[in-house]
């Protein structure tokens, strides 16, 4: 019966990671969601995430820098907001800025591309208003998505030269 039970629960385990890379954090915490459910030891729980550690599929290093990759491709949002998503995914502080280096070593003005792509998309829906508009508004998106004050200056006055208004 045992080995069933972990059986079961292995298989719920990879069935999560599968859909797509998870933290130690939200693997951890699911699995006990189904230990907790079956009202079984939580002995399995040790036992499921040293298998699935030994099978690679707990890395937070690599599971960081996968999000921020993906983020930073599809929705881009400033270092500040990606830093708090991740540690809401159970993710430290060490952790995190160890990722974020990583990603960064190559690149130049990360921060300041990756607000001037958000910026152009969301310029297309701002077309209708004056200038004075568009730049509160564009700030106040780009603040939305965690970029800071001085990124977003000099997107905005990249972007939007102040000229006559």
């Amino acid at each position: 019966m045992d080995d069933e039970i972990y059986q079961r629960l292995l298989g719920f385990g990879l069935n999560y990671v599968s859909i797509r890379s998870r933290s130690e954090e939200e693997i951890r915490s699911y699995i006990l969601k189904k230990i907790t459910r079956w009202n079984i030891s939580s002995e399995y729980l040790e036992k499921v995430m040293g298998r699935l550690n030994e099978l690679g599929y707990v890395d937070d290093l690599k599971f960081a820098q996968a999000f921020i990759s993906s983020r930073n491709r599809s929705r881009p949002k400033g270092q500040m907001l990606i830093r708090m998503e991740l540690q809401r995914k159970g993710l430290g502080r060490e952790l995190i800025e160890k990722a974020q280096e990583l990603l960064k070593a190559d690149e130049d003005d990360v921060e300041v591309d990756l607000a001037i792509n958000a910026a152009t998309k969301k310029l297309r829906s701002l077309g209708r208003y004056d200038r004075a508009v568009q730049r509160n508004k564009l700030y106040s998106f780009l603040a939305r998505r965690g970029f800071d004050h001085a990124t977003i200056s000099s997107v905005i006055d990249e972007m939007l030269p102040k000229g006559i208004q």
